[in-house]
């Protein structure tokens, strides 16, 4: 239930922001919303099902970033649909532009999840600790300088600091929308 709230707030966070957009001055960069595959089998077995749905702000880099190629703050949920592990996350985003319009991205920092950290339930993943890592990549298109489209894939796991790791790993679309 506290995921829910977290996720709620984030997204309300995120939402107001975007109906009050400035320039890129401002302290938000672009919002991104999803539709991920939820624990997708690449690299582990699939044991939860259901469709996420994903928001994410991500923040104007601070300067003081610069050191370490400007990388934007970003906060973001990952919603479950199928009661399965929901949760929230933050940290830094890498995003490099090539060919005109297109990008890649890369995302590091750390998530909070809703599940359980250890579980018998054969549709229901103990991921082991309740703080996780969490890494993200996309590879998109920019539509515009405002809106774009990416393919995302997302993965939460403790790294073996827990005595369980199975992690899960996510795949979708999202749409960028630039302030």
């Amino acid at each position: 239930m506290k995921t829910k709230k977290i996720a709620f707030l984030v997204l309300s966070i995120a939402l107001a922001a975007a109906g009050q957009a400035k320039a890129a001055a401002g302290p938000f960069d672009e919002l991104k919303l999803g539709l991920i595959a939820h624990d997708v089998a690449i690299g582990a077995h699939r044991e939860e099902d259901g469709v996420d749905l994903n928001g994410e702000l991500l923040f104007t880099s601070p300067d003081l970033l610069r050191v370490i190629f400007a990388p934007r703050p970003h906060l973001g949920v990952m919603i479950n649909s199928a009661g399965g592990n929901s949760y929230a996350y933050a940290g830094l985003t890498w995003t490099v532009s090539f060919l005109d319009a297109f990008f890649a991205g890369l995302g590091l920092g750390g998530a909070i999840h809703n599940g359980p950290n250890h579980s018998t339930d054969p549709h229901h993943k103990g991921l082991g600790t309740r703080a996780l890592f969490h890494e993200s990549v996309e590879l998109g298109y920019r539509f515009t300088p405002r809106y774009s489209l990416a393919l995302f894939l997302d993965h939460v796991s403790n790294a073996n600091i827990g005595s369980r790791n199975p992690g899960i790993t996510n795949l979708g679309l999202r749409l960028g929308i630039a302030f």
